[in-house]
């Protein structure tokens, strides 16, 4: 049962994360472009932070995690900001749902594997005294 959930966090997790990598540039690239000039500097100050915990989220790493919440939270409240302009609406709408599972995915994942790995811990100490 806890499996399950461990599983079902780290699935809610990644499609956040991925969908926050693919849908930032996507829309400065394709769905509304903005000028030359300003996309790699746009792509670099929003993208750019969502690399620092790749490698730990890729392997499952709980403390990768835990401070990840705090990323996920930077993008909601860009994607409030993005909201509130009726002109970016449906990007802010999707970068807040976005940020939002990659919160939540975070949040449970944590939570649950780390409370596995102590349960864990405890058998193994229990087994070995």
């Amino acid at each position: 049962m806890v499996m399950n959930k461990i599983q079902l966090a780290r699935t809610l997790t990644l499609v956040g994360f991925f969908g926050l990598m693919i849908f930032i540039p996507l829309w400065h690239l394709l769905i509304v472009p903005i000028e030359a000039k300003f996309v790699s500097m746009t792509l670099l100050i929003q993208v750019g932070p969502l690399l620092f915990p790749l490698r730990g989220i890729l392997h499952g790493r709980v403390y990768t995690h835990a401070w990840a919440m705090y990323l996920a939270l930077f993008y909601f409240v860009c994607g409030i900001w993005y909201a509130g302009d009726v002109s970016t609406r449906g990007f802010g709408i999707g970068f807040s749902t976005l940020s939002v599972m990659f919160f939540i995915g975070t949040m449970l994942y944590t939570r649950f594997q780390g409370m596995a790995e102590n349960a864990l811990r405890e058998a193994e100490s229990d087994s070995g005294s």
